[in-house]
């Protein structure tokens, strides 16, 4: 229902995105999962070895020492919000991918910019290094595959999607974008030719992940889906209460991020939800695993960690939720139909 309070700050506001505000104002903190606050939003994340390389809104990407919490390098050059990262089978070299149309390679130790590649059109939004080539997806609709020691730009893979490109991923011949036009497009690396499209979500997908001939796909739909590469049949359906941003896999589980900021554990083989563990405030867009820890990173300006025990996934269930306390209503409230009404009377 629209509230209709003389407040300042609640003029146009729907109950529904007060309720969401309240809940968030309730879940503040930064100290579950042991986390680590950052500067600005998280929008990319990389974890190897005792450290995590962020990509974030304000303007830089950066490198932290997850033994000590401190940040040990600053990726600093871009001129609007980093997106992406990617970094070189040797670990010496970082990529970046950013609004402003480039991709920046970094030296990993000195943080050094080293290049930048310019050709996109639009926001580079997701990086990926396959063998001796660095590719990228833009909202230009396009991917650019790069050679990573020269910085030419070998192909470019378009006319497939009409929207961004949201996320990349690989296999040991193909190429899969997912697309803010719902589809997921399978490209042959050698030849540049889409070979296949995957066509089961209702709207963006925002993260692709492929293992043998599984692939996992994430989206705006609030679902997760998992198919079969070779004959794109889907086998997994794992619904969610809002958009579904990140996904990884860490057998026997496959675990997602969303907007609701909740990340939630499943169980592979049954496809049932095992755990849910709540500790951010904001969405949940970064995910990755090393052994049996878990990091995340989102828009409420945190790294966490999170142990995958089966012991710490029981305490996650077990744990007290933090939700604010529902108000009683003031009688000013409209119906969902009157609601609608009303935002229609709006936009004219």
């Amino acid at each position: 229902m629209v509230n209709v309070a003389s407040e300042a700050g609640s003029f146009f506001q729907t109950d529904a995105e007060l309720k969401k505000q309240k809940e968030k104002e309730a879940k503040y903190n930064y100290t579950e999962g042991d986390a680590i606050q950052l500067n600005t939003k998280a929008l990319g994340l990389l974890v190897t070895g005792k450290y995590a390389y962020v990509a974030e809104s304000g303007f830089s990407a950066k490198r932290i020492n997850l033994e000590t919490n401190k940040v040990v390098k600053l990726f600093k050059g871009h001129q609007g919000p980093v997106t992406c990262l990617a970094l070189s089978h040797n670990k010496q070299i970082v990529w970046t991918g950013s609004w402003d149309k480039t991709i920046k390679k970094w030296d990993a130790k000195t943080g050094d910019c080293l290049a930048t590649l310019e050709g996109h059109t639009d926001f580079v939004k997701s990086l990926i290094i396959v063998g001796e080539d660095l590719y990228s997806g833009s909202s230009d609709t396009t991917i650019r595959q790069w050679n990573i020691e020269t910085h030419e730009c070998k192909n470019i893979f378009k006319k497939k999607h009409n929207r961004a490109i949201e996320c990349l991923a690989a296999d040991t011949k193909f190429l899969y974008a997912g697309s803010s036009d719902r589809l997921i497009s399978k490209w042959d690396r050698s030849t540049g030719e889409c070979v296949a499209t995957f066509d089961e979500h209702d709207t963006s997908v925002y993260c692709v992940r492929v293992w043998d001939d599984e692939m996992w796909t994430a989206s705006a739909d609030k679902t997760v889906r998992r198919w079969n590469t070779e004959t794109g049949a889907v086998d997994t359906v794992l619904t969610h209460p809002d958009r579904v941003k990140s996904i990884v896999v860490a057998e026997p589980y496959v675990i997602t991020g969303a907007s609701d900021d909740a990340i939630r554990v499943w169980d592979i083989a049954s496809g049932k939800l095992i755990s849910t563990i709540e500790g951010h405030f904001d969405e949940v867009g970064c995910l990755d695993v090393v052994g049996s820890t878990l990091y995340s990173a989102s828009l409420d300006c945190s790294l966490r960690r999170w142990s995958l025990t089966a012991s710490a996934l029981k305490e996650y269930n077990e744990k007290p939720k933090n939700k604010p306390k529902e108000k009683e209503e003031d009688g000013l409230g409209l119906t969902e139909e009157e609601e609608r009404e009303l935002a229609e009377l709006m936009d004219d």
